[in-house]
C-alpha cells in the first residue's frame, strides 16, 4: 500500500473527514414555512397552532383536560373540511407490549376522512393525542397530531386530489399502552389494505427517521425512496428495531392487524421526554418542518398508488445519502458485494506480499487485532458512560429509560473522540508492531470479514458496513493497477461511501441516546472510521505515534469535565424524580415510596430500604420507603351483583369504581385459578396473570365477569391519581428544580369483601 506519504495522506484524510461532517449537518433539519406559505404545502409555523392549543397542560386519559384536546380537535377536522368523528371503544394492551400482563382501557379515537376518488386502500396518517400525566406532550405527541392535521388541510387546499382514501386516526391512550389504536383494530372497521403512516416524538428535536416497519418492506421502502424529501432511514437501523419492546408505538397494534406500517418519530433532546418542560416553548419547528415534509409527500404517495398491487414479498437492503437520495437494492446484491470484497482482500494480501511489503501472518494478526479493539472501544465508552454516571448520580434515574441530560453536545463529541482515540491507539500499536501496510491491510480485512459475516447472518442490516468495504477493497485494489501519482486520488474517492455512511449514522445516533453509544457508536466508528484511516498507512507519525490517540484521552477528560460543569440542575432544567403516597384502606397504614434512590428531594419522604408487607407486594421493584402520615382517603369499591357456583367453577360478576375519580383502577387476584374474564364487555383472554389494570374507567364503574375454581377468591382493589392533583395533605408542592416521573401517583388498595 503505497499511498498517502507525507502531507497527502493527511490531507487526503481531512477531505474525508469534510464529508462526514458535512454529511451529519446535512441530515438535521434547518428551517421552516411560514405561516403564510402557499396552502398546498406544509407549513410547521401553521402546524405550530395546534401545539399551543393542545399543549397547554398535561391531558392524560380520564381527565377533564383530555376532553377539551378531544373536543377541539374534532372541531379543527371538521373546520378542514373532514368528515369527522369520535369512535369510543375498550382496547387492551397488544400482545407484543407487556405478554405477561393485563392493561385495558377506554379510549376515544378521532377519525377524520378523505374520500379517494377511485380507491385501491386507505392511507391513515396516525398520531395519538393524549399526554403523560407529567407532561403537556408538545413533542410527544403533539409534533405528530399537529402534523396530521396541517397535512390534512394542505391536501384538501390541493386542486389534485388522491385516488385513495386518505384517514386521520388520532388515537387515544397510546401512553397507556397502545389501547386506543388496539381498540381501532379490534373493531374491525379499518381497511385491510390499508398503508399505515405513524408520527411518534422521544424527544424535543433532531431528524425525523423511518426506524421501523413492517416485512416485507420492499413496496413501502421504493415509495420512500421515490416521494420523501427528507428519507432518513436504513436497513441496519430497521433491522435493530425489528421485535423492539422498550420504545412501543402504536406500530405494534396496527403490525398485529396486518396492517402496512411506517414508524417515524425524532429523539433528539430526549431530556424532555415526559418532561414537564415537554411545552411549546420546547418544540422545533425545523424539526416540526421534516416530519410535515414527509407525512405530506407519503400522504400523496400512497394516495396515489394501487394499494392492492404493493405484494413484493422481499425485503432490501437501503441507505440514505445526502439531499434526500435513499439508495434501495436487493438483498442478494449485499451478499455478491461481500464475496467480491473477500475476494479483492484476497488479491491485495497476496500483492502486498509478492511486493515484500508484508506477510501473510503479519497481515491476518494485524486484522485480529483490529477486530479485538471494536469491543475495546464499546468497552471504554461504556466504561465512560458508568463513570459519568458515578460521578453525577442523577444521570442514573434518566439514563436507566434512554433519556440523556439537558445538555449532552459535549457528552456525545467526547464520546465520538474516546472511540477514535481507541482506533488511534490500535493504529499506533498495530503500525509499530507489524509495519504500516500490515495495519492497513489488516485493517480492511477486518472490515471486510465483518461486512461478510453479517451479510451472511443479517444481509439487509449488513448494508452500512458491505458497501464501504467492498468500495474500500476496490479502492486499494486499484491502487496497484494505477500510476503512483493517481493512487491516492482514486482511494480517497473509493472511501467516499464509507465516509458518507459514517456522517449518515454516528451523530444521529448519538443523538438518538448516549445508553446506546457504545453499541451502536463505538463499533461503527472503530470499522468505518478505521477505513478512512487508510489514508494515513504511511502518513502516521514514525515515532512517538501514541500521542494522538493520548491527546484524544485527554480532550475526552476535557470534554466530559466542560459537559459537567455546563449541565447543572436548575429550573429551567429540572432533575427527575419519582415518589408514591400509598395508602392501605383495610389497615390504616400509608408508607411513600420510590422506585428509585433518594435524591435531594425525596429523602425527605423516604429511606434507602425496600417496602414491606401488602406495599412491597405491590411494589416488589420499590428501593425506597418510609412511613406516610394516614390521610382519610376513600377507597375503591365493588358492587358484586351476582356470585354462582356450579360444576366446581365459581362465576363472579362485579362492578368496580373509584369513588375518587381515579385515572386507573386495578383489580388483583393474585394466585387465584382464574380461567374466564370479561371486562367492560369484552372478553379478555388470560396467560399467567394476577390482575389488570383499567385505564380511565368512568364515573359509574366498569363491569367485570369472572370465573374461577370454587372456593375463595380473594380479590384486591388498587386505584391511582396523579400525586400532585391529589390532594395527599403530607405531599407539598413539587420543587421547580425537580419534575416527576409519570407514575408518581397517590395509590389507595383495599381488598373485596365478601369472596
Amino acid at each position: 500500500m503505497r499511498v498517502g506519504r507525507g502531507l497527502s495522506g493527511l490531507l487526503a484524510f481531512a477531505v474525508l473527514l469534510a464529508v462526514v461532517v458535512a454529511t451529519a449537518w446535512e441530515q438535521q433539519p434547518h428551517g421552516f414555512r411560514p405561516a403564510d406559505a402557499p396552502g398546498e404545502v406544509f407549513s410547521a409555523a401553521r402546524a405550530f397552532r395546534t401545539i399551543d392549543e393542545i399543549a397547554q397542560r398535561p391531558h392524560p386519559v380520564g381527565t377533564p383536560e383530555h376532553d377539551r384536546v378531544r373536543d377541539h380537535l374534532v372541531s379543527e377536522l371538521r373546520k378542514i373540511g373532514l368528515e369527522t368523528e369520535i369512535r369510543s371503544g375498550i382496547g387492551r394492551w397488544p400482545g407484543s407490549f407487556r405478554p405477561d400482563e393485563i392493561g385495558i382501557g377506554r379510549a376515544d379515537n378521532i377519525i377524520g376522512r378523505i374520500p379517494g376518488s377511485a380507491p385501491t386502500g386507505t392511507v391513515y396518517l396516525v398520531a395519538h393525542y393524549d399526554s403523560v400525566a407529567s407532561a403537556p406532550g408538545a413533542n410527544d405527541d403533539g409534533a405528530g397530531v399537529a402534523t396530521v392535521v396541517e397535512a390534512a388541510r394542505a391536501l384538501r387546499a390541493s386542486e389534485t386530489g388522491l385516488r385513495n382514501n386518505l384517514v386521520v386516526l388520532i388515537t387515544d391512550a397510546e401512553e397507556q399502552g397502545l389501547i386506543g389504536a388496539e381498540a381501532f383494530v379490534a373493531a374491525g372497521d379499518y381497511d385491510k389494505q390499508g398503508v399505515v403512516v405513524n408520527l411518534e416524538a422521544r424527544g424535543a428535536g433532531g431528524p425525523v427517521l423511518l426506524w421501523r416497519l413492517t416485512r416485507p418492506d420492499g413496496d413501502l421502502v421504493r415509495a420512500v425512496a421515490q416521494a420523501i424529501p427528507h428519507p432518513n432511514t436504513d436497513s441496519f437501523t430497521t433491522a435493530l428495531a425489528e421485535g423492539q419492546t422498550s420504545s412501543n408505538t402504536d406500530f405494534a397494534a396496527f403490525e398485529t392487524a396486518g396492517l402496512r406500517v411506517l414508524d417515524w418519530a425524532f429523539a433528539g433532546k430526549s431530556a424532555y421526554y415526559h418532561n414537564r418542560l415537554d411545552d411549546p416553548a420546547h418544540v422545533s419547528l425545523p424539526t416540526l418542518q421534516q416530519m410535515g415534509d414527509n407525512a405530506l409527500a407519503q400522504a400523496r404517495e400512497f394516495g396515489q398508488q394501487d394499494l392492492g398491487a404493493l405484494d413484493d414479498p422481499a425485503d432490501r437492503a437501503y441507505f440514505g445519502l445526502p439531499f434526500g437520495t435513499l439508495v434501495v437494492l436487493p438483498v442478494w446484491v449485499m451478499i455478491a458485494l461481500a464475496v467480491l470484497a473477500l475476494a479483492l482482500v484476497a488479491w491485495v494480501i497476496w500483492q502486498v506480499r509478492r511486493n515484500g511489503e508484508t506477510s501473510i501472518r503479519r497481515v491476518l494478526l494485524a486484522a485480529a487485532t483490529a477486530l479485538a479493539a471494536v469491543p475495546l472501544a464499546m468497552a471504554a465508552v461504556y466504561g465512560w458512560w458508568w463513570l459519568l454516571q458515578a460521578v453525577r448520580p442523577d444521570y442514573r434515574a434518566t439514563t436507566a429509560g434512554g433519556i440523556d441530560p439537558y445538555r449532552p453536545e459535549l457528552y456525545q463529541v467526547a464520546v465520538i473522540v474516546l472511540a477514535v482515540a481507541v482506533l488511534g491507539f490500535w493504529w499506533a500499536f498495530a503500525r509499530r508492531v507489524f509495519g504500516p501496510t500490515a495495519a492497513g491491510v489488516g485493517l480492511l480485512t477486518c472490515v471486510t470479514v465483518v461486512g461478510a459475516l453479517a451479510a451472511a447472518l443479517l444481509p439487509a442490516a449488513a448494508v452500512l458496513v458491505v458497501i464501504p468495504a467492498f468500495a474500500a477493497a476496490a479502492g486499494v485494489a486499484a491502487t496497484f493497477l494505477v500510476p503512483e501519482s493517481f493512487r491516492l486520488p482514486v482511494l480517497t474517492v473509493f472511501l467516499l461511501p464509507a465516509a458518507l455512511l459514517l456522517g449518515g449514522i454516528v451523530w444521529s445516533g448519538v443523538q438518538a441516546g448516549l445508553l446506546g453509544a457504545p453499541f451502536l457508536t463505538a463499533p461503527l466508528l472503530m470499522l468505518l472510521g478505521g477505513l478512512l484511516t487508510l489514508t494515513l498507512v504511511h502518513s502516521w507519525p514514525q515515532r512517538r505515534g501514541w500521542v494522538i490517540p493520548a491527546l484524544g484521552l485527554l480532550l475526552t477528560v476535557a470534554l466530559t469535565a466542560a459537559g459537567l460543569a455546563v449541565d447543572r440542575i436548575d429550573d429551567t432544567h429540572p432533575r427527575l424524580s419519582q415518589l408514591m403516597y400509598a395508602l392501605d384502606a383495610d389497615r390504616r397504614e400509608a408508607q411513600w415510596i420510590s422506585t428509585l434512590e433518594p435524591d435531594e428531594w425525596t429523602r425527605n419522604f423516604v429511606s434507602p430500604e425496600d417496602p414491606a408487607g401488602a406495599f412491597a407486594a405491590l411494589w416488589p421493584k420499590a428501593v425506597s420507603s418510609e412511613a406516610a402520615p394516614v390521610q382519610a382517603i376513600s377507597p375503591p369499591v365493588a358492587e358484586i351483583f351476582a356470585d354462582t357456583t356450579d360444576g366446581g367453577q365459581r362465576t363472579v360478576k362485579l362492578r368496580i369504581r373509584s369513588q375518587r375519580g381515579a385515572t386507573r383502577i386495578d383489580l388483583r387476584w393474585g394466585d387465584a385459578p382464574i380461567s374466564s374474564l370479561r371486562v367492560a364487555g369484552r372478553e379478555i383472554t388470560l396467560d399467567e396473570t394476577r390482575g389488570f389494570r383499567f385505564f380511565a374507567p368512568p364515573a359509574e364503574g366498569v363491569d367485570v365477569e369472572l370465573v374461577a375454581a370454587a372456593g375463595p377468591l380473594p380479590l384486591q382493589l388498587v386505584d391511582y391519581t396523579w400525586l400532585p392533583d391529589s390532594g395527599v395533605e403530607a405531599y407539598p408542592s413539587t420543587p421547580e428544580d425537580t419534575y416527576l416521573r409519570q407514575d408518581s401517583a397517590c395509590v389507595v388498595f383495599a381488598a373485596v369483601p365478601g369472596l
